[in-house]
C-alpha cells in the first residue's frame, strides 16, 4: 500500500509540473486598453483636446509631408478642441501629441507653441516646424 500512496504522490507531482506550458498567455484582441481605456489595435487613442478616445484619420485633418524626400508618406493628423481654441497635433516618430493654442491674424486663425505654426488658409491647411513648411493639406472640393 506505501508503494501504491508514492506512486501516487509522484503522478500528482509530474501532473502538476506539467500543467505549464512555458508558452506566455495569450492576450485578447481589443484587450489593450491603454491609461485612458483607448483601446489601440481598433484604432483608438486619446487625445486631451476632445477628453475622449479618438481614431484619427476619422476625427483629426490629414495632413501629408511636403517634402518629397520622405520614404514614406506618413501623415500628420491635427484634432481640434470642440471650440477651437486648441489643436493636438499627432506626427509620426514623435513621442507624444503638441497642443497648440489658437490666435487670429489677417490670414485667418493659426495655432501655435515654441516649435510648431499650424495655418488654416483659403486653400487648406499648412502646419510648420520651426519656420519650415513641413506639412499641408488642400481643401476637400466641397470646401470645408
Amino acid at each position: 500500500m506505501n508503494k501504491q500512496l508514492l506512486a501516487g504522490i509522484l503522478a500528482c507531482a509530474c501532473l502538476g509540473a506539467c500543467s505549464h506550458t512555458g508558452v506566455p498567455e495569450q492576450r485578447l484582441t481589443g484587450a489593450d486598453r491603454d491609461a485612458h481605456n483607448c483601446i489601440g489595435s481598433a484604432g483608438y487613442t486619446w487625445s486631451g483636446v476632445q477628453k475622449a478616445c479618438v481614431r484619427l484619420w476619422e476625427e483629426g485633418i490629414a495632413l501629408l509631408p511636403v517634402s518629397k524626400q520622405e520614404s514614406a508618406a506618413l501623415a500628420a493628423y491635427v484634432v481640434l478642441s470642440a471650440d477651437g481654441t486648441k489643436a493636438e497635433l499627432f506626427v509620426p516618430v514623435k513621442t507624444a501629441p503638441a497642443v497648440l493654442e489658437r490666435s487670429f491674424t489677417q490670414e485667418g486663425p493659426r495655432w501655435t507653441n515654441a516649435a510648431w505654426l499650424l495655418k488654416r488658409l483659403p486653400q487648406g491647411w499648412e502646419l510648420y516646424e520651426r519656420g519650415v513648411l513641413v506639412y499641408s493639406a488642400p481643401n476637400p472640393p466641397d470646401g470645408n
